[in-house]
């Protein structure tokens, strides 16, 4: 008896599932990556102490645009060397090579936080920050012709407005 109970009530009118629908969550600041002649990277930090998620954070966000700077000046290199080669403009590619890594690494010292959005605890006792941060083209450029300025005295020629042409292009090329 108890079996055939447990039998009916299994059986019962099939229901339809309601489906709910989906929530979609845009991260705070991600809306800012997206930016002609910058190089933006994003990046949360979550912990259950205010400052270790922003350190997190920007750790976090500091490693991902060291990537995305190492991707456009290898780019803007291999560009510039080729160009560069047909005209009259005679850069080595070690030469090159060696001044936009110290370039980079200045700019990536310098990079600018535009972005800096905390979120309360939640329940789980944590706290969230999310950062943005920025290298432009210009602040870039910058930097690297201080760091080329010793060409003159190595015999070697650097067109500045290719250089700022390719940079560009492997900028907005990254996105």
């Amino acid at each position: 008896m108890i079996l055939a109970a447990i039998v009916l009530t299994s059986c019962g009118a099939s229901r339809k599932i309601v489906q709910k629908p989906v929530q979609t969550y845009v991260q705070p600041g991600s809306e800012l990556l997206n930016m002609p002649n910058t190089i933006r990277s994003w990046a949360m930090g979550e912990s259950d102490s205010e400052m270790t998620a922003r350190k997190k954070a920007m750790v976090s966000a500091s490693s991902n645009l060291s990537i995305l700077l190492n991707s456009v000046v290898t780019s803007t290199i291999d560009r510039y060397c080729i160009e560069a080669s047909t005209d009259d403009v005679t850069v080595t590619k070690d030469y090159f090579s060696e001044k936009t890594t110290i370039a980079s690494n200045l700019a990536l010292i310098g990079a600018q936080v535009i972005y800096d959005h905390w979120e309360p605890m939640n329940a789980q006792g944590k706290y969230s920050c999310y950062v943005v941060l920025e290298i432009t083209a210009d602040d870039f450029m910058k930097t690297l012709m201080k760091s080329m300025a010793d060409a003159k005295n190595k015999n070697v020629k650097v067109d500045e407005e290719l250089l700022r042409e390719q940079l560009l292009k492997a900028i907005n090329a990254a996105k």
